[in-house]
């Protein structure tokens, strides 16, 4: 499969390669700290209009990158060449993304990432390893949720027991809201709709034969992923908070009731 996006393409003289050195290493690391700063800076304001730049900025930055570098590294420890061999296994979060996805998640909110795989390298087999390869980008955004529940949990009561009552607020108001982020982004990979994770996920887990007939859906994959996501709301139905927004909300209420 070729990538969407190529990451390192041929020079050339457009706006974009100007842009190039910024997203690529050492840069990259100072342009991400410079965003993280920036994303925590915008959710301080309390107008939900302004403060949503910054939690896309959080999703843009970390919650897509290490999703798509968890498929990445995994594919590429079940034995496919393919992440590697686009500069995919790298710390650098700008490796891992799409650039028209970006600019949709950063100004729209609804956006993609993407990692080029070729699941017939897989090991044990084409179909349980790209399974286990689509399962892992989810796996990671629960992981982001229970670090933000452990922070949480480590921190807060030292900040309150100082006397830093505001600071433990607005830590606990970022932790959370980028915890719920994460479990929302899981619970929508896992969607079985192609072109979302849990389409893979699903036919790795049926038998054979059904995972057959369900392969054969892909065609109708994006009609199904517009009814469902855009369709449903418009006529009224609450199919995003029952699949997503409602599951969400009540892991991460879970995960921070810890503490």
């Amino acid at each position: 499969m070729r990538p969407q996006y190529s990451y390192n393409p041929p020079r050339s003289s457009n706006w974009l390669e100007n842009l190039r050195p910024l997203i690529t290493p050492p840069l990259a690391y100072l342009t991400f700290l410079v965003g993280i700063g920036l994303a925590l800076y915008l959710l301080t304001y309390q107008d939900s209009s302004v403060a949503r730049y910054g939690a896309h900025l959080l999703i843009l930055l970390i919650a897509f990158p290490v999703h798509e570098l968890a498929h990445a590294v995994v594919a590429d420890r079940l034995g496919d060449p393919t992440p590697r061999q686009h500069g995919r296994i790298t710390l650098n979060p700008f490796a891992q993304l799409n650039f028209v996805g970006s600019l949709l998640m950063l100004f729209i909110g609804l956006g993609w990432a993407y990692v080029p795989v070729t699941p017939r390298y897989m090991r044990p087999n084409p179909r349980t390893g790209h399974m286990i390869v689509a399962a892992a980008g989810p796996l990671s955004n629960l992981v982001l949720a229970i670090i933000c529940a452990l922070l949480w949990l480590s921190l807060g009561t030292s900040l309150v027991a100082a006397g830093a009552v505001e600071m433990a607020q607005y830590l606990r108001r970022v932790l959370f809201f980028f915890a719920f982020i994460n479990m929302a982004l899981l619970f929508f990979n896992l969607v079985p709709l192609a072109p979302l994770d849990g389409f893979t996920v699903l036919k790795g887990l049926l038998p054979y034969d059904l995972a057959y007939k369900l392969e054969g859906l892909q065609r109708y994959g994006m009609l199904l992923f517009l009814a469902v996501f855009f369709v449903a709301p418009l006529l009224g139905l609450p199919v995003i908070d029952r699949l997503i927004f409602d599951p969400a909300i009540t892991v991460t209420n879970f995960l921070f009731s810890w503490g």
